[in-house]
């Protein structure tokens, strides 16, 4: 389920190069939620991994392929790491 606020926020990081610079200095996925809080926007770091698993699963299998190799997809903001333990 999309959260409205989200959906906003990254609308407006998509027209702002200033503010999609300060996204991608945020370290996890909660501090682009401080980030938005701090904008005027109301989601939590759940809600940007809901989004970005529900967003992954509408990619075709192609689009799959080129994330899965770190392809930067047009229209789409990527924050992925991978933590092995």
């Amino acid at each position: 389920m999309a959260n409205p606020s989200l959906e906003a926020f990254l609308k407006q990081v998509k027209a702002d190069p200033a503010l999609l610079n300060q996204l991608q200095q945020c370290p996890n996925l909660d501090a682009i939620a401080d980030l938005g809080a701090h904008k005027g926007f109301e989601f939590s770091g759940v809600d940007l991994v809901r989004h970005q698993a529900e967003a992954t699963l509408r990619l075709s299998d192609d689009e799959l392929r080129a994330a899965a190799a770190g392809v930067s997809l047009d229209g789409h903001l990527w924050l992925m790491q991978i933590v092995w333990s």
